[in-house]
C-alpha cells in the first residue's frame, strides 16, 4: 500500500520506533511532537507536500519524535529504497553531508526537548516550537514527483510498457535489415506516453533497468513470432548507463534470450557515452561479458560526447551510430559533410558497421551511399510503429 489515511488524533509513528519508510502529506495536517516531564511539545505542524520521518530512514536510526494526524490526513509512503537510492546516486560527499546534518539536528533536538519543560509552559502543559507549514511550491513538486514515480511503477507492473519498432534499412538498396525497439507507455488515462515524458523519471527512480529488459524481451518475442519462417531481421535495443555498473545485465540478457528463443547474434545492444563515463573499467568488463553471449554492441549518438574517439578506441564496439544532428546537415557541403565522411571512413577501417540516424528526407540517401554508410534510420523510412504494423513491413522488406 502506498497511501494511508489517518483519523484525527491517530498516531502515525512513535518516538523511538524503528523506521522503514518516510511520508509525504497529501491531504490534512501532521504534528511532529514529543512529551517531556508531562509537557506536550509540538516541534512542527506540517501540511500538504511536506515530507516527514525521513531522518531515521537516512541514518538507520529510530524515530526522534512522534507524528500524529491533527485532522483527517492522507499520506503517501516513501519507501526506504526510494530515498536511499537517490542519496547513493549522487556524490559521496552529499551522503556524508546529510549524515552530519542529521546528527547535529538530533543533538540540537535532544537539547531543546530536555530544556523546554523547564521554561514557561503556557497553558495545559503544551509548548509549540514552530508555526504550521506546508503548501509550498517545493512541497507540491515533491508530491507530484512521488505520484509520478508510483504511477510509473504501477504501469510497469500492469504490463503497460510495450515496444515500438523503427526500421533500419540498407543505404545501398533500401532493403529492411532490422528494427530498433523503442519503449512506449500505453497509459490507461493518458494514452500513449512518449519516452521524453518518462525516461528521465525512470532513470532517477531506478526503474529504467526493469523497463529496458521488459522492452527487450517483448520485442524479441514479437519479432521472432512475427517473422515466422521468413529471414529474421536484427533487433537493436537501448540499455541505460545504469546497466553498466554491475554484471546483473549480463544474466538478465541471457535469461531473456533463452526465454524468447531469439538468436543472440541477431541482437544489438546500443549504449551512449554516458554509460562509460562513471566507471570505464567496470563498463568494459560488462561489455565484454555481453559480447561473450554473442550479442553485438553499438555506440549510439556518436559525435555528441567529449571523448567519443577515445571510447571508440578502447571499447569493443561493432556498430557506430552517427548522431542525427550530423546526418541532417549532410545535404549541405561543408565541415559537417567532411566530419561524417571521416567518421564513416574510420569506422569501416576498424571493421565496424555504420548506421546514420535521422534520415528524414530522400536527399540524404545519395550522400550517405556515396560515403559508404551501411544502414539508415529515420522518418524518411518510417516512424516507430507498433508490433502489428511492424509485421506488415516484413511482407515488403524492400523500400520500407
Amino acid at each position: 500500500m502506498i497511501r494511508k489515511t489517518f483519523r484525527p488524533g491517530a498516531t502515525i509513528f512513535f518516538e523511538g520506533q524503528p523506521a522503514d519508510c518516510a511520508y509525504i502529506v497529501e491531504r490534512g495536517q501532521v504534528e511532529i511532537c514529543a512529551t517531556r516531564d508531562q509537557t506536550h511539545i509540538t516541534l512542527a505542524t506540517l501540511g500538504r507536500g511536506e515530507i516527514f520521518g525521513e531522518m531515521a530512514v537516512l541514518d538507520d536510526s529510530v524515530r526522534s519524535a512522534a507524528a500524529r494526524a491533527t485532522e483527517e490526513t492522507e499520506v503517501l509512503i516513501i519507501r526506504r529504497d526510494q530515498l536511499k537510492r537517490r542519496i547513493q546516486e549522487v556524490e559521496p560527499i552529499v551522503g556524508q553531508l546529510l549524515g552530519s546534518l542529521i546528527s547535529r539536528f538530533r543533538q540540537a533536538q535532544i537539547g531543546l526537548l530536555n530544556d523546554l519543560p523547564g521554561r514557561d509552559r503556557g497553558t495545559a502543559n503544551h509548548l509549540v516550537v514552530s508555526a504550521p507549514t506546508g503548501g509550498t511550491e517545493r512541497g507540491e513538486s515533491a508530491l507530484n514527483w512521488i505520484h509520478r514515480e508510483y504511477d510509473l511503477e504501477r504501469g510497469l507492473g500492469a504490463g503497460e510498457f510495450e515496444p515500438f519498432f523503427q526500421p533500419i534499412v540498407t543505404i545501398a538498396g533500401g532493403e529492411l535489415a532490422g528494427f530498433e525497439a523503442l519503449a512506449r507507455w500505453r497509459h490507461p488515462d493518458r494514452g500513449l506516453v512518449p519516452p521524453c515524458e518518462f525516461i528521465d523519471l525512470s532513470e532517477k527512480s531506478g526503474l529504467i533497468r526493469q523497463i529496458d529488459l521488459t522492452i527487450m524481451a517483448d520485442a524479441c518475442a514479437l519479432l521472432r513470432r512475427t517473422a515466422g519462417d521468413r529471414p529474421l531481421p536484427f533487433l537493436s535495443v537501448n540499455l541505460s548507463s545504469q546497466h553498466f555498473t554491475d554484471m546483473d545485465v549480463v544474466e538478465g540478457l541471457a535469461k531473456r534470450l533463452e526465454m524468447t528463443g531469439f538468436p543472440a547474434e541477431r541482437l544489438k545492444v546500443e549504449l551512449t557515452e554516458t554509460a562509460l563515463v562513471h566507471d570505464p573499467h567496470q563498463a568494459y568488463e560488462v561489455m565484454c561479458r555481453i559480447k561473450d553471449l554473442g550479442v553485438t554492441l553499438a555506440l549510439d549518438d556518436f559525435g555528441t560526447g567529449y571523448s567519443s574517439l577515445s571510447y571508440l578506441h578502447k571499447f569493443p564496439f561493432d556498430v557506430l551510430k552517427i548522431d542525427q544532428s550530423f546526418v541532417r546537415a549532410l545535404g549541405e557541403q561543408g565541415r559537417t559533410h567532411h566530419i561524417v565522411e571521416t567518421i564513416i571512413t574510420l569506422a569501416r577501417r576498424m571493421g565496424m558497421e555504420v548506421v546514420a540516424e535521422g534520415v528524414e528526407t530522400a536527399d540524404l540517401i545519395q550522400p550517405l551511399r556515396d560515403l559508404g554508410c551501411t544502414f539508415g534510420q529515420g522518418y524518411h523510412y518510417s516512424r516507430p510503429v507498433p508490433a502489428d504494423v511492424m509485421g506488415g513491413m516484413l511482407d515488403q522488406p524492400t523500400g520500407v
